[in-house]
């Protein structure tokens, strides 16, 4: 049959259907991309037999010293941080006050001296009118009932005398052994009160550690038990301490226990204020395994880590019961096998069943001869 010619419409129609269909059709789909993730074996080990806690050196004993009369502070002589002597000034008092109350003391007691010697004089005369019965007894007796109350009075005066004199001395406050300033709570030109404390002052050569512990280890901690003492600014130098004393009551906030480690030969690197870190040895840990923190995760509310399989190449979320803590490790006692690869770098990233591929550590490269 003879074929009729197309016209140029129809040409056209022809040539653009192929195009039209391979445009409605859906693309092919991109391959999933394989993560790279880096990962370690389990293994059982050694769980160090200690365990450790942040403190505050301390000084054992702080003298709260303030003045024993109220007045105006006139002069510091101290700073915080100085070190002072027994016996060394610390703050003075302006004594002008003082002063005027002891002259009024003073001219009081003169007074009554005087008082005192016109009842004696009338005493020993009236005794001997009595004696050559110019006067009855009961007269007598009442002129030497005068002068035992002139005496008495005469005490009385001199004894607040005495006590003026020893306020203009309590003026100035002295450090009442060698130590160091921790604190400063009055200044110069500030009016204080009697028994305000003013001067904190730590005693020379009684530091101790101040920290906290948890309630499950209260049952294991007995006062004089060995312990370690590490200086952060120490270089890792350790300093052998005792158990002085721990709490019988949890403090209310933190729910912990404190606890006080008294050393006998401080280093001379150790100041008060510094922070320490207090090494309780623990020899009943069992052994654990170790994972670095960049391990553990948390997925849907659990705490876990992904486990690499080797077989299928895919990752799975495994809920694991953490021990704690340690360093830069994560103690984990079961709810893994030894062998088995756990993700350490991009476990964030993961989802259940995911294909990945290990990373291979390279060896290092050996020193070039020459």
């Amino acid at each position: 049959m003879n074929r009729l010619p197309l016209s140029p419409l129809a040409r056209c129609a022809t040539f653009a259907l192929p195009l039209l269909v391979s445009a409605c059709s859906k693309p092919p789909a991109a391959p999933e991309e394989i993560r790279a993730v880096r990962t370690v074996e389990v293994t059982v080990g050694k769980t160090d037999g200690y365990n450790t806690y942040a403190g505050e050196v301390r000084p054992r004993y702080e003298s709260n010293l303030g003045f024993r009369v109220a007045g105006k502070i006139e002069d510091r002589r101290v700073n915080v941080g100085d070190r002072v002597k027994k016996g060394d000034l610390l703050m003075r008092l302006d004594p002008k006050d003082l002063a005027l109350n002891e002259s009024a003391s003073r001219a009081t007691v003169a007074a009554q001296e005087a008082q005192f010697a016109v009842e004696k004089a009338d005493f020993e005369r009236y005794a001997k009118l009595a004696e050559s019965g110019f006067i009855s007894r009961a007269e007598f007796d009442r002129q030497k009932t005068r002068f035992e109350a002139a005496k008495a009075q005469l005490e009385s005066v001199r004894a607040q005398a005495r006590v003026s004199g020893n306020q203009t001395g309590y003026a100035e406050l002295h450090a009442d052994a060698d130590g160091t300033i921790t604190a400063l709570d009055g200044e110069a030109g500030q009016v204080v009160s009697a028994g305000q404390v003013v001067v904190r002052l730590a005693r020379s050569g009684t530091l101790e550690v101040a920290a906290n512990v948890p309630e499950q280890l209260v049952g294991r901690l007995k006062p004089g038990a060995p312990v370690d003492i590490l200086l952060w600014a120490g270089g890792g130098t350790v300093t052998p301490g005792r158990i002085r004393e721990l709490s019988q009551s949890a403090d209310p906030a933190t729910r912990t226990y404190a606890l006080r480690v008294s050393i006998d030969a401080p280093p001379a690197t150790m100041q008060i204020g510094m922070t320490a870190t207090v090494r309780i040895v623990d020899a009943g840990l069992p052994a654990l395994i170790h994972l670095p923190l960049s391990a553990y995760v948390e997925n849907a509310g659990a705490q876990g880590v992904w486990v690499f399989d080797e077989a299928s190449g895919a990752v799975q979320f495994r809920p694991l019961q953490l021990v704690g803590f340690q360093r830069n490790e994560v103690l984990v006692a079961e709810g893994l096998k030894p062998g088995e690869r756990v993700v350490t770098a991009g476990a964030a990233l993961l989802r259940a069943g995911q294909k990945v591929k290990r990373m291979v550590e390279k060896p290092a490269a050996a020193p070039s001869a020459g």
